[in-house]
């Protein structure tokens, strides 16, 4: 590489990281003033960058759009803020899945309101030319967005360090508690680094248009970026944001040039190890008071461990009636249902597995993961490549392959997770998945690339019979309560109490002398398993494997069918998988394309109206059963919420 060519790649990767900065910048802020961990920041970086484009023959002027279209986002985030997440202060998990929600609904309305090409922003006339550097020239208008991008910081860093607003600031965030016995209005302060988070990541949006343009789906791959550069950086940390975004534009531009096979790899592997070495980030700030901290534990809510074990043949015959009826009926079912059914119910079967394979890790165990669903995708990928490129058709070689491999990445994955905790396990499980998935979109000779592999037949199962729906439909099935009775037996083990135990005080459990990494170790290797399992069932049913399946937007669904159906309940997980996955047939035959608008209102209605999950009210009666025959045997008045188990 030439001298010229060199100092070419430089500067793009400086107004790059001048671009990651602007988004990032709010982000870090929102995150360390609020504890508010804003998933839809990417989504509304997407919003600006539309909106601007939008304004721009109307004012025709190229920066007081940018200027309208940053304060149109930020009043777009005030309602955000306002309206949603003001209500889950301090409720990560639920903040998490809000803003996924709204991830969905931007993004498709965005596509609704402006079509699927991607558009292009013009760069204004003062600034459209180039000077000649090396083989190419270099557009002056990036010289532009550097000099913006270092303004931005200075002031930023002014304001934070240099003035009184800025000082209570980071008192908030070191001891929120403590300003505002002060008497401070510390949550007028909150909505207003919000506020100009937000307007500063709408303006980015459509300064970068003219260069990385404005589409519909550009929203979460930007966010996970911005993720990235806050976590290097450390939360909170002006300087830090820009030293971690110029680092990680730096990487992108040399690595796209130095090494194009790796170039989507480079920043993911910088992520993890900045994590791993130094979770605070490279200039993280040092929390005083654990009231300042966001919360950043991720709790499934308490569902209680019966203090009784006894065996009571009524309460357990009422517990298995619905689950032998569900059974019974799904024998049945092929003989009447028309095939879409049969298919659908496959489809809800399969996933069941998966969502109670992940259940394991967040109901049972606290641990969030938007990574789940790489052992999902790599057991899918294994009967992929098996089924279309070897002679091998056995299921019952499948099955012990596809949990062999889950069990190996979830092994893996679990040594380097498992290293940090909370919010940041949530990033690490995260960026292990984008990683596998930027891997299978890469590796184009084995996982067929962006196209994925096609024609994933039935396997076999031997004795002379030939697998077609129906036969496959009653191999799911039994596979399906293999793993539901091994996960359920599980869950009632002494292994199983102990998990809960360390989701509802890993302290307590330490002290009591619990080898609380182990035990999670153990439950990371053992949903991963079952998610290997779900993948091998799930190729043949679709006939194809395409790298989303290893994204976390796959592990988000199936987390929202945990949540949607229940995380306190056994059977919750396979109702939310039905309810999501009859929905989203239903949506597919009037408005297919409107599916993510309305899969993203069912995250936010999840999270504000079903907080419980549909399982627990449908629950009810046979908790209302088996509670009234404890109390009329008990000799004693005692509460029912000690005598009943968990249904």
């Amino acid at each position: 590489m030439e001298l010229q060519d060199g100092l070419r790649v430089l500067l793009t990767g400086l107004s790059y990281g001048m671009i990651l900065f602007l988004i990032a910048s709010g982000l870090s802020l929102i995150l360390g003033v609020m504890g508010i961990l804003n998933l839809t920041h990417g989504s509304l970086y997407m919003l600006g960058a539309y909106l601007g484009l939008a304004i721009m023959p109307v004012v025709n002027n190229f920066w007081i759009a940018a200027l309208v279209s940053g304060l149109a986002v930020g009043l777009i985030g005030l309602i955000l803020e306002r309206g949603f997440l003001r209500r889950q202060y301090k409720r990560f998990n639920d903040q998490v899945l809000l803003t996924l929600g709204f991830v969905y609904i931007f993004g498709n309305a965005a596509l609704w309101i402006w079509g699927s090409f991607p558009k292009l922003g013009e760069v204004p006339p003062e600034f459209d030319w180039s000077i000649p550097m090396g083989r190419l020239d270099f557009p002056v208008f990036r010289f532009v967005l550097i000099g913006i991008g270092l303004a931005i910081a200075a002031l930023l860093w002014f304001l934070q360090n240099k003035t009184r607003i800025g000082a209570i600031v980071r008192a908030g965030m070191d001891d929120r508690e403590m300003v505002l016995g002060l008497g401070i209005n510390f949550g007028l302060i909150s909505t207003g680094v919000f506020f100009l988070g937000i307007v500063i990541a709408g303006v980015a949006g459509f300064l970068g248009s003219p260069l990385r343009g404005a589409s519909w789906d550009m929203g979460f791959p930007i966010l996970i970026q911005a993720l990235i550069v806050v976590v290097v950086g450390g939360v909170g940390r002006v300087e830090g944001t820009f030293i971690a975004a110029i680092i990680i534009g730096l990487i992108d531009s040399f690595g796209k040039i130095l090494l194009p096979e790796f170039s989507l790899f480079t920043i993911y592997i910088v992520f993890i190890l900045i994590l791993l070495f130094k979770p605070a980030g490279l200039l993280g700030r040092v929390r005083f008071g654990t009231a300042a901290a966001p919360s950043t534990e991720f709790r499934a809510k308490p569902h209680g461990i019966s203090r009784e074990f006894r065996f009571d043949w009524h309460k357990s015959t009422l517990n298995a009636l619905p689950y032998v009826l569900i059974v019974l009926f799904l024998f049945l079912l092929p003989s009447f249902a028309a095939p879409y059914l049969r298919s659908t119910v496959v489809q809800v079967m399969i996933f069941s597995i998966f969502a109670l394979s992940l259940n394991l890790l967040f109901g049972y165990t606290g641990m969030f993961s938007l990574g789940h669903a790489v052992f999902f995708g790599v057991g899918a990928y294994m009967t992929a490549l098996i089924l279309t490129r070897t002679d091998v058709t056995s299921l019952w070689l499948l099955l012990p392959a596809g949990a062999l491999i889950g069990a190996l990445f979830a092994a893996v994955f679990g040594v380097i997770a498992l290293r940090v905790r909370g919010m940041y396990f949530l990033f690490v499980t995260l960026a292990l998945g984008e990683l596998v998935a930027a891997a299978a979109n890469t590796w184009t000779d084995v996982t067929g690339g962006s196209n994925g592999i096609f024609g994933v037949g039935y396997p076999s199962i031997g004795f002379d019979v030939r697998v077609r729906a129906t036969e496959y439909f009653y191999i799911v099935l039994g596979v399906f309560l293999v793993c539901s009775a091994a996960l359920y037996l599980i869950k009632r083990s002494a292994f199983g109490l102990t998990l809960q135990g360390i989701r509802d005080d890993e302290g307590r459990m330490k002290h009591l002398g619990y080898n609380t990494w182990a035990f999670k170790y153990a439950a990371f290797v053992i949903s991963g398993v079952f998610a290997g399992i779900a993948g091998v069932l799930f190729a043949p049913s679709v006939g194809t494997v395409v790298p989303g399946y290893l994204g976390a937007q796959t592990s988000a669904i199936v987390m929202l069918m945990i949540i949607i159906g229940s995380t306190g309940l056994f059977g919750g997980p396979i109702v939310g998988a039905a309810l999501v996955i009859f929905l989203q047939y239903y949506v597919s035959l009037w408005a297919p394309a409107r599916w993510p608008l309305i899969l993203g209102v069912i995250f936010v209605l999840s999270v504000l109206v079903l907080p419980g999950g549909v399982g627990t009210h449908l629950a009810r009666p046979l908790s209302w059963l088996t509670t009234k025959r404890a109390v009329r045997q008990s000799s004693s008045v005692v509460a029912p919420a000690e005598q009943v188990s968990e249904a």
